[in-house]
């Protein structure tokens, strides 16, 4: 784990952070930076943006610089994956899909793998919420994590039930703690709706609350 203190975002980052998983979410091809035009912000200002997000460990970008992961949203391949009206798309991990899939109200599944056994965890939802699934969120500490994709992503999963969550984490020397999917799902939702509301995309209905320093 890193010891290194937490990076704080600025306000262009925010900006600049936002508009890179929208295009993630939306298209599903990297975000080139240099061929966005941001209101407010000039090329130079966009840069920085994306070096400190890739360096807080908020973002990854690929050979040409382009953006391929942006708050939780991988174009690379990992073990979690969603599945919604958007088309499909990767997860940096199972807090991520709960939260993007519930911040969007959607329809669709999460997939998700569990480090237990394996096996592909398949959780439905309607309208932004779990259904038909017994399985749990295993919810790392994070206080000890200042790169969330690095450091704090690979230990949040979903397991079949409790026992197995904490039999991994005590294996693995993880703190931490098992929710619900539907706990898992609130949490993560009140962190990605502020990315996604106003967003013709979109299908929430809630009302805005600004963004802050979380998991996203």
């Amino acid at each position: 784990m890193s010891e290194e203190p937490m990076i704080t975002l600025t306000e262009p980052d925010w900006i600049v952070r936002r508009t890179a998983f929208r295009a993630l979410m939306e298209t599903g091809d990297p975000w080139d930076a240099d061929r966005v035009a941001i209101p407010g912000l000039d090329r130079q200002a966009v840069r920085t943006a994306v070096q400190r997000l890739v360096e807080a460990g908020r973002a990854r970008t690929d050979d040409r610089g382009r953006v391929t992961a942006a708050c939780g949203i991988s174009l690379t391949e990992t073990p979690h994956r969603i599945e919604s009206r958007h088309g499909s798309r990767w997860t940096n991990c199972a807090y991520d899909a709960l939260g993007i899939l519930g911040a969007l109200e959607a329809d669709g599944e999460v997939v998700s793998g569990s480090p237990s056994t394996g096996r592909d965890i398949g959780v439905r939802f309607e309208r932004g919420r779990p259904a038909g699934s017994d399985a749990v969120l295993f919810l790392a500490d994070q206080s000890c994590c200042s790169r969330p994709n690095e450091d704090w992503c690979p230990n949040v999963n979903l397991f079949e039930d409790g026992s197995l969550a904490l039999g991994w984490a005590e294996e693995h020397g993880v703190g931490g703690r098992v929710v619900s999917l539907e706990e898992g799902t609130d949490l993560g939702a009140i962190e990605w709706r502020p990315l996604v509301e106003g967003h013709p995309w979109a299908e929430t209905r809630s009302s805005t609350s600004p963004e802050r320093e979380g998991r996203a």
